[in-house]
């Protein structure tokens, strides 16, 4: 095996991610990685320290897909419809991102900072509707709809597992903005 690809980083990288996507970031090993690769997990050292440091690479890679999202949402309801369509579309990034526990993140303060970002496109997105505020009220609102958001991913999430998806649940996942709209400032 031989670790002289160009980018190489990048390719490990890339390789975790598919990984993540199809089977679960659980099942992200240097090794198994480094297999794929087509390099010996030696190589795989140079680049990454340990396995966090390569998970902290796929939360990075999570949290620029949500910010781009946020960048590009022309309406404070279509960003709420992509985070969510986000958590849909790719469960194990999400869960890597919100569930890991297994990881101190604290040794990779930009992750706490695109993490802050993420959710100050909610704060941003809410002052046009509350101009009248003070800050923390809008904080507190920006929680509300944080955590909402949340728990509607897990809701769609666990409905798709067991085929029983109600029709409300369907209708939500299909009408995402005009949900977001009715919901978040009744």
């Amino acid at each position: 095996m031989s670790y002289h690809k160009e980018n190489l980083k990048e390719r490990l990288i890339e390789i975790a991610w598919e990984i993540c996507i199809t089977e679960s970031w659980h099942q992200i090993n240097m090794r198994y990685v480094a297999e794929k690769a087509g390099v010996s997990p030696t190589a795989f050292y140079r680049h990454f320290k340990n396995k966090s440091d390569l998970k902290a690479e796929l939360i990075r890679r999570g949290y620029e897909l949500i910010n781009e999202g946020r960048e590009n949402a022309n309406t404070f309801s279509s960003y709420g419809a992509h985070y969510i369509k986000f958590g849909l579309g790719y469960p194990h990034i999400y869960d890597l991102m919100f569930g890991n526990i297994d990881s101190d993140m604290s040794r990779y303060p930009d992750l706490e900072t695109r993490s802050d970002a993420a959710f100050n496109g909610v704060i941003e997105g809410l002052k046009p509707f509350m101009p009248d505020a003070v800050e923390k009220d809008i904080r507190i609102k920006a929680v509300h709809i944080w955590a909402s958001v949340h728990g509607l991913v897990a809701l769609l999430r666990r409905g798709d597992s067991q085929d029983s998806k109600s029709e409300e649940l369907k209708w939500i996942e299909n009408n995402l903005e005009e949900y977001l709209e009715m919901t978040t400032f009744s």
